[in-house]
């Protein structure tokens, strides 16, 4: 997700726009901006996202420029995709490339997996010391306290290239040897929540802290209860829940969450994040629902197919409702130019129950959402 700052005359004077945006929302942001000024271009003031630098690599974009706007749409929609080790890899990846044009910046972000973060590694001589540790520039233990990490480092990445950004040292992983690569195994897991779990065993004893990566096997649930030294997890407490996507922390509730329930969640995001839209489609239903448990919330995350993203511009809506009433092309074709599609659409929208939300428009196929289910949320 983007927000751009965009103005047409000075600093303080414009509009936000926040991208992904639909037709009707643009059209409103425009309206804002030619009641400012019709003469002077559109620029863009500031950009707010979960990539700090981004603004350095399109504040100078031609926004009324043909497509231009279409292609920061792109670049908030592959973001919004990204999980929150992708977002710090596209950050330093940036910085790392000969960045030119918007083009450029879409090119990194559509090709994100051909990059590599070493996570806190943000100078040569950290750079340096993960080499070395890591077995990658192997010296003897006894010569370690007088090496040059600084130097070791510098090498490294004069030979290897990358950038160092405040999350970790960011290269193509075409750059790097195997043994590289093999240092990271974490980075191949498709994990989706990390739980801090800690058991209290009574008397004198300390209590016993653990991490569980989700989703996780029959196996690995096992090994945590043994280290933990329980029988069931519902003896130990669950101190903290990270997501790695964003916005699943303020969405989901966080009460009465159990180890089993999250490990669920964690399949159903993982399965999710494999296809086109599920992702934006669940944390649409989660914000439009508003689940007051957490059991609540996975049951529409496992539920996914009860709800539907809709266009949010009202004729593009009309032309929905036709094809899903059974109007064939010819026919949709033979009527075009004798329909008011915008007020067909918008009958339909209040029909359907559809909701607007942070992350798109969407309905529910069961029954529509009722407005007092809705927390007060405006109906489209």
């Amino acid at each position: 997700m983007i927000t751009l700052h965009l103005t047409r005359v000075n600093d303080d004077e414009g509009v936000y726009l926040q991208l992904p945006a639909s037709p009707d929302e643009i059209r409103e942001a425009f309206s804002e901006l030619d009641a400012i000024s019709t003469d002077a271009p559109t620029s863009i003031v500031d950009v707010a996202c979960d990539v700090p630098n981004l603004y350095s690599y399109t504040y100078n974009t031609e926004v009324d420029a043909p497509g231009q706007l279409d292609k920061l749409q792109r670049l908030a929609e592959r973001l919004e995709d990204m999980d929150t080790r992708q977002l710090k890899t596209f950050s330093g990846a940036l910085d790392s490339e000969s960045i030119n044009s918007l083009d450029n910046v879409i090119e990194v972000a559509e090709n994100i997996e051909r990059y590599e973060i070493l996570l806190d590694v943000t100078c040569d001589r950290e750079l340096g010391g993960y080499l070395v540790e890591n077995g990658i520039k192997p010296f003897y233990d006894e010569v370690r306290p007088y090496l040059d990490y600084a130097r070791i480092g510098s090498e490294f990445y004069a030979d290897h290239g990358g950038a160092y950004c405040p999350a970790g040292y960011v290269v193509r992983r075409s750059e790097l040897p195997e043994q590289f690569l093999r240092t990271e195994p974490e980075q191949k897991q498709k994990s989706t929540i990390l739980l801090r779990l800690r058991a209290s065993h009574g008397g004198h004893q300390a209590a016993t802290d653990t991490a569980l990566t989700l989703p996780a096997t029959d196996e690995a649930l096992e090994r945590t209860k043994q280290r933990l030294g329980i029988s069931e997890f519902a003896e130990a407490q669950i101190v903290t829940v990270d997501y790695v996507f964003p916005y699943f922390a303020t969405m989901m509730p966080q009460d009465c969450i159990t180890v089993e329930d999250a490990n669920e969640l964690a399949q159903a995001i993982e399965q999710m994040s494999r296809t086109d839209g599920e992702m934006l489609k669940c944390l649409a239903a989660l914000e439009a629902e508003r689940p007051g448990t957490f059991q609540a919330a996975l049951n529409i995350a496992i539920d996914l197919d009860d709800y539907e993203r809709v266009p949010a511009d009202k004729e593009e809506y009309g032309h929905m409702v036709l094809e899903r009433l059974g109007a064939d092309e010819a026919i949709i074709n033979a009527i075009d130019g004798f329909m008011d599609y915008e007020s067909f659409g918008a009958e339909w929208m209040r029909e359907d129950g559809a909701v607007r939300t942070e992350f798109g428009h969407i309905r529910r196929l069961s029954a529509p959402f009722e407005t007092q289910a809705m927390g007060g949320m405006e109906m489209r």
